[in-house]
């Protein structure tokens, strides 16, 4: 089945890399409306450098071990043809040359959700689905230490049941969940550069402060992130592989109905929903409007024929973990967890903090999704 994916929020998947003012040049370009956009041409440094003279060479090495260096400044005419991509900068905050941006996953250079970012998510809501007060009574039993610390066998042990059959030679030939395949999406051009901010919850009304490790300046602490910016537009397919035989032979046929597509597109609703509601509540007990209205709007925007899911960098402890549900049975239990994750108390919603960008004030990760195909 295809499955088309519409972008509410910048999208960041990280592939491991980063990069300074060293492998880009700052410039302007037009959008499809006209307008001047700031972008950054991201340069195949290898093959620019092969392409000196043996004197500029020189000068390149010597120039790069300035921890200032900047590749425009070097050479401001360098030729398209050692562009490998442009990316939109959104940015609020002027990007210093030693500021690292980090890179997202990419394919040939360009932007994509990896199918296995897309199925972690479905199974985070499966899960949220399946468990009952039972095994959560279960996990306080079982799987919480003294301090609150999660036991993470234990854990396991319980998570892995929900998705395996007892009768498999192994918990992977047994494991439900590989018999749904999730294909990468398609790809997108131009990655769009965000500023990211944390935004702490504070009970001072409309004096929401964001982390800073400058005591003097206050000025907040910014990651810059390669994001598929909002409004993409990407598909992927996904495929239930059930065979009778073989969910026999596993003892899977109890099972089956978890990776059902109708099953999976409920699931994933019921789960967007109740992260949903779980984020007013936060923005509208710490005042934080732009996050409220975010979440009121996407609130409106879920369905379950086109349910909301969040994916990538910014998803957080809540979404991809048991933990609102948890905290949806047993508030005590919640308490208990979070404490022992966190390492210390504090008397604000856990988790306090939100990722949010500079311009637009948008928490990342959400994506909708579409089963009905094309």
């Amino acid at each position: 089945m295809k499955c088309t994916i519409s972008v509410k929020s910048p999208v960041h998947i990280g592939s491991g890399e980063k990069y300074t003012a060293s492998e880009y040049v700052k410039s302007k370009a037009k959008n499809k409306k006209g307008d001047i956009i700031n972008i950054l041409k991201r340069i195949d440094v290898s093959n620019y450098f092969l392409s000196l003279s043996d004197d500029k060479k020189d000068d390149f090495l010597r120039d790069l071990s300035n921890p200032n260096f900047n590749l425009k400044n070097f050479d401001s005419k360098i030729p398209n043809t050692y562009t490998k991509y442009r990316a939109i900068n959104k940015s609020k905050k002027d990007i210093a040359p030693t500021q690292e941006i980090t890179e997202a996953i990419k394919t040939l250079n360009q932007l994509y959700i990896p199918g296995s970012s897309i199925k972690g998510a479905i199974k985070s809501a499966i899960l949220y689905r399946q468990i009952d007060d039972d095994l959560i009574e279960k996990i306080a039993d079982r799987v919480l230490r003294n301090n609150g610390r999660v036991d993470n066998r234990q854990y396991s042990f319980f998570m892995n049941r929900i998705f395996t059959s007892n009768n498999a030679p192994t918990p992977a030939q047994g494991d439900i969940m590989k018999f749904l395949q999730v294909s990468d999406s398609t790809t997108i051009k131009n990655p769009t550069i965000f500023d990211v901010a944390t935004v702490m919850a504070s009970f001072r009304k409309r004096h929401n402060e964001f982390y800073s490790r400058n005591n003097r300046t206050h000025e907040p602490t910014l990651s810059y992130l390669e994001t598929i910016g909002k409004n993409n537009k990407l598909s992927f397919s996904i495929t239930n592989n059930y065979d009778y035989d073989v969910f026999r032979k596993l003892g899977l046929d109890s099972k089956k109905d978890m990776i059902d597509i109708d099953n999976i597109k409920k699931s994933v609703f019921i789960f967007s929903r109740a992260l949903i509601n779980h984020e007013i509540e936060f923005a509208e007990d710490y005042d934080i409007g732009y996050l409220a209205k975010f979440y009121r709007k996407l609130q409106n925007d879920n369905s379950i024929d086109a349910p909301l899911l969040r994916v990538g960098g910014g998803s957080g402890f809540l979404s991809t973990t048991v933990g609102l549900k948890i905290k949806k049975y047993d508030e005590m239990l919640f308490e208990k967890i979070r404490d022992g994750t966190r390492g210390k108390t504090y008397e604000y919603s856990f988790p306090k903090s939100r990722k949010i960008t500079q311009v637009g004030g948008l928490p990342l990760g959400w994506i909708q999704l579409n089963f009905k195909g094309e």
